[in-house]
């Protein structure tokens, strides 16, 4: 089974990046690096499943983990920066789920005509999203770089 997880996130990651990377722009380089880190993090978590002893399973679990979250971040972010620019709700309302929740709210938003403001929401919200993973790794970096130097 461990290799058919394999299989599934390889084939993920190659029809995902050739859907994304068909036109170049800079809103598809940004979600193609969201979901590069979203595969990324689940090779992680792949690993740590299977391949790891105690101390590095938790080390690989928790990169995982804050992968995934930094991708999801990012590619809410961008959702948000494109609704802003676009001055439109059309991101967050669902046409197979009209009665949802986040589909009447924003199809009240843009009736008031707040999109903007929805989108800056859903920017910030992003914004929040990634802040801990992005405070991890800076965390990582610095305590991997050694002790800082002496000055007399």
């Amino acid at each position: 089974m461990k290799w058919f997880f394999l299989a599934f996130i390889a084939l993920l990651a190659v029809t995902g990046n050739a859907a994304i990377f068909e036109r170049i722009s800079l809103g598809r380089a940004l979600g193609g690096i969201a979901f590069n880190l979203f595969t990324l993090s689940l090779i992680l978590i792949w690993l740590a499943s299977y391949f790891s002893d105690a101390p590095t399973k938790a080390q690989r679990l928790v990169l995982g983990h804050a992968t995934l979250m930094l991708a999801a971040g990012i590619g809410i972010s961008r959702i948000g920066i494109n609704m802003a620019l676009a001055n439109s709700c059309e991101s967050l309302i669902f046409g197979n789920k009209p009665n949802s929740f986040l589909s009447l709210f924003a199809t009240h938003l843009q009736s008031l005509g707040y999109c903007r403001e929805l989108g800056f929401g859903v920017f910030i919200f992003g914004l929040f999203m990634g802040y801990p993973s992005i405070r991890l790794f800076v965390g990582i970096k610095s305590r991997s770089s050694g002790p800082p130097y002496l000055k007399y």
